[in-house]
């Protein structure tokens, strides 16, 4: 596989399943070949039937041995927009236990999603959720700086006033904004005041697909914007399969020789 550790101002990361084990053993896989990996809990831990039990001194120490960094994406079947109190408290509990277990890690950034709630007129939903950001806000304190909400399936232009208002950071997924006809000049615009930006590609009306030749004018204008804000964060190659990362750290490679350090 291609190694790319190390070659930019910014990290290049991959997530933390690209081969079909667990958490440890995908870290031990990649931690000679990325500067981060993305620490995947799509499930809350209290709510899935076989919680991923995460050894945090074995990942520090395979961080301190290979110089990674970790970034996490935040379970994302919590409900931050219900309508149910109860059902956005319980979503912050998990948010904040999670974070708990992991602070020994010092993630870079923890991603999460505000998914919209369907059943819900466009007003409550966001009414909902501008609480909920509120009782987060009040519940991390500073530390809400490194809780970054990403852009998905809806205009981020919804939410991005509220995630301004309440100080969170903002992850910017550049295949969600394409697959889901974001404005591409708004889009890109995002990337300077973002605290992580997730990169994959799109085929056949799929995200989270390794990159290729589609998207070759997309990463010659992503490297550009990158350099040209002076990005020193994290990049993260959001596939889970080894060939499509390996396609995608092949392709980034070819298309960023320019902006090696």
């Amino acid at each position: 596989m291609v190694k790319i550790k190390g070659r930019y101002p910014w990290r290049i990361g991959a997530t933390s399943f690209v081969i079909p084990a667990g958490i440890e053993e995908n870290v031990r896989y990649l931690a000679d070949r990325v500067d981060d990996i993305q620490l995947l809990f799509f499930e809350s831990p209290s709510q899935c039937r076989l919680p991923q039990q995460v050894d945090v001194h074995l990942l520090q120490g395979l961080a301190q041995e290979h110089d990674l960094s970790y970034t996490v994406h935040l379970p994302s079947d919590i409900q931050p927009g219900s309508s149910d109190e109860g059902v956005r408290q319980q979503a912050i509990a998990e948010i904040i236990r999670l974070m708990a277990q992991l602070a020994q890690l010092s993630p870079l950034c923890y991603d999460l999603h505000l998914a919209l709630q369907p059943e819900l007129a466009m007003g409550q939903w966001l009414g909902n959720i501008d609480e909920f950001l509120r009782r987060l806000r009040h519940a991390l304190g500073r530390e809400r700086a490194v809780v970054a909400i990403e852009n998905i399936d809806y205009p981020f232009s919804l939410v991005r006033p509220l995630v301004r208002e309440h100080g969170f950071a903002l992850c910017a997924d550049i295949g969600h904004g394409l697959l889901y006809g974001e404005d591409q000049n708004v889009l890109f615009a995002d990337i300077g005041k973002a605290a992580h930006i997730h990169y994959h590609g799109l085929r056949g009306g799929r995200d989270h697909q390794a990159l290729g030749a589609e998207q070759q004018a997309c990463s010659k204008r992503l490297g550009h914007v990158l350099h040209a804000v002076g990005f020193t964060g994290v990049l993260t190659l959001e596939v889970y399969r080894s060939a499509d990362l390996q396609a995608s750290l092949q392709h980034i490679a070819e298309s960023w020789l320019h902006y090696q350090q």
